[in-house]
């Protein structure tokens, strides 16, 4: 029931920021609308995951309507979370362009220390490396947790044992794995291009991928909430019987 919802869900989410996409500001009327679009869009995105993360973070997983109302009551600090997890994505994005030019400075500064030529691109390489890692490693194993204890219990889940699921090196391997496919694979799929003959065969082709791709989105996007929300050692049931 719950990938059901997902399916539906985000492909509404997905049209209606399409349709937000496409709202003109010419006049203070559009300028509102596009605003309360926005606001409608930004607020059943943070309900729709928000009740996720509850609903895997319940100890009976068998009430999902109980789940979905959970979120209503901690829809700010969550709001407030996602704009602080956008805002730093955005500072990753903004050092993204920007880093060229420190990476010359610094491999003019190495060549001439070490007498030996650094490259440019070497230099850029690593802060590749170093915010892809921040990107799809180490914020999500710390954010994601902590959206779990914020859609349960408000601002309180900021002092929730969120570290606790991000200290398991297992997680810090799920989590990033589960993400580049939620995120980054479908993408890559979408923009492959098989080589078919005939409009026919190119348009279903395309079709098949989308589907694929958003399957893929959804399919790796819950197990991510799962891990980070849950995981194995809440479903698992103790081994020992209690002793008479």
């Amino acid at each position: 029931m719950l990938v059901l919802l997902h399916f539906v869900g985000n492909a509404l989410l997905l049209g209606l920021g399409y349709y937000w996409l496409g709202l003109g500001e010419s006049s203070g009327t559009r300028l509102v609308w596009s605003f309360f679009v926005a606001a409608v869009f930004v607020c059943l995105s943070v309900w729709l995951h928000g009740a996720t993360f509850a609903y895997f973070r319940a100890s009976d997983s068998s009430h999902l309507t109980a789940a979905f109302r959970a979120p209503f009551s901690n829809l700010v600090p969550l709001i407030v979370l996602g704009v602080f997890v956008l805002c730093f994505y955005a500072l990753l994005e903004w050092w993204r362009h920007y880093s060229p030019q420190p990476a010359f400075k610094i491999a003019s500064y190495l060549t001439l220390k070490l007498r030996k030529p650094i490259q440019p691109a070497t230099i850029l390489r690593v802060f590749n490396i170093l915010q892809w890692v921040l990107r799809w490693a180490v914020l999500p194993v710390i954010l994601l947790p902590l959206a779990a204890e914020i859609s349960t219990r408000g601002w309180s889940g900021l002092r929730g044992p969120s570290w606790a699921r991000a200290k398991r090196p297992l997680y810090g391997l799920e989590v990033p794995l589960l993400l580049t496919c939620a995120f980054w694979l479908p993408f890559k799929l979408i923009g492959w291009v098989p080589r078919v003959s005939g409009f026919g065969m190119e348009m279903a082709s395309f079709l098949v991928r989308l589907i694929l791709a958003y399957l893929l989105f959804i399919g790796a996007w819950l197990l991510a909430v799962f891990f980070s929300s849950a995981g194995k050692p809440r479903l698992s049931q103790p081994k020992t019987a209690p002793s008479p």
